[in-house]
């Protein structure tokens, strides 16, 4: 292994080490301070934070002039994805993290290729083979383990974590969808540059949502808060949207795949160390299950095809 090739390892696992702690980190913030912040004022301005993270890679290369000129065709799609991909899947997997624990959570959501090969098909986009529908069958089983079995942590108290469960479900819809219909601007744009506009436009799309909501608009948030909110902005989705894309220069997409099984251990490692998370052998099964229909839905042939155009907007 050379020395471009530990680079970027190095930079694909730092991706998934911010990746995999916005689930602890969330529900800390959930248990500890709840009744101190509103979820979707504080969804916004963790958007906010990526986006100024993100806003020196508008500018590198011809990116944005693509965009300038394009974007009278471009921009109903920028704006759909935005909706779907950035409000929609952040706000429900955050939101998740209030009624379930980071390791349920992580599992739920971590299953979004499942419903990505399903719409791919739905839209034409991809057949499916006998070992899709296996591996879909598989990760169905999975949720359905994970429902049977019961979680817990320091912030449960007993109570049912059904509804945060159905929510990380639902925000792993919401990315499926992102990523079967943001292939073509990824491709055009590159990977980073679209993140960067698409954090932009889901900021400025959360303020009707707010008003719509009647959140409660305050900057009084105790010191723990502002730290968690940074370190989910800046951190968990900007420096690592940054870190994989960058990765992706010199390693292939392949190499860097099998980074998405080791995310869902290192949450459940942090959710144990440091929220005593308690692990059944019925969720460790769940694991198994959710993590090995996955394995079997993406072929290599896929995700090389899905992610080179990223590394090329990198």
């Amino acid at each position: 292994m050379n020395r471009n090739q530990l680079k970027g390892l190095f930079l694909g696992l730092t991706a998934t080490c911010f990746w995999s702690s916005f689930y602890p980190v969330s529900r800390y913030l959930f248990g500890s301070e709840a009744e101190k912040f509103d979820e979707l004022f504080v969804s916004f301005l963790r958007f906010a934070f990526a986006f100024l993270f993100l806003l020196p890679f508008l500018f590198r290369g011809d990116s944005l002039r693509k965009f300038c000129r394009n974007w009278k065709h471009d921009w109903g799609l920028f704006l759909f994805l935005s909706a779907v991909g950035i409000v929609g899947e952040g706000v429900l997997i955050f939101v998740a993290t209030k009624y379930t624990t980071a390791a349920r959570a992580s599992l739920m959501a971590n299953l979004s290729p499942v419903f990505t090969v399903l719409l791919s098909w739905l839209a034409g986009k991809e057949m499916l083979t006998g070992r899709k529908v296996t591996g879909m069958l598989l990760g169905f089983a999975g949720i359905t383990t994970v429902v049977l079995s019961r979680g817990a942590d320091i912030f449960t108290g007993g109570a049912s974590t059904l509804c945060g469960d159905f929510l990380a479900l639902g925000s792993g819809v919401c990315w499926a969808v992102y990523t079967v219909f943001g292939t073509k601007i990824t491709e055009q744009y590159g990977g980073i540059f679209c993140t960067a506009v698409l954090f932009g436009l889901g900021t400025v799309l959360m303020i009707p949502v707010m008003l719509l909501a009647g959140s409660k608009i305050s900057f009084d948030f105790p010191g723990t808060v502002w730290l968690g909110l940074l370190y989910l902005g800046c951190c968990t989705n900007g420096l690592a949207n940054g870190a994989w894309y960058c990765a992706l220069k010199y390693v292939k997409p392949s190499e860097l795949g099998a980074l998405g099984y080791v995310s869902a251990m290192i949450t459940v490692t942090f959710s144990i160390v440091f929220l005593a998370e308690k692990i059944t052998w019925l969720f460790a099964l769940a694991i198994v299950m959710v993590l090995g229909g996955v394995s079997l839905m993406l072929s290599i042939g896929n995700k090389r095809k899905s992610c080179q155009a990223s590394a090329d907007g990198c």
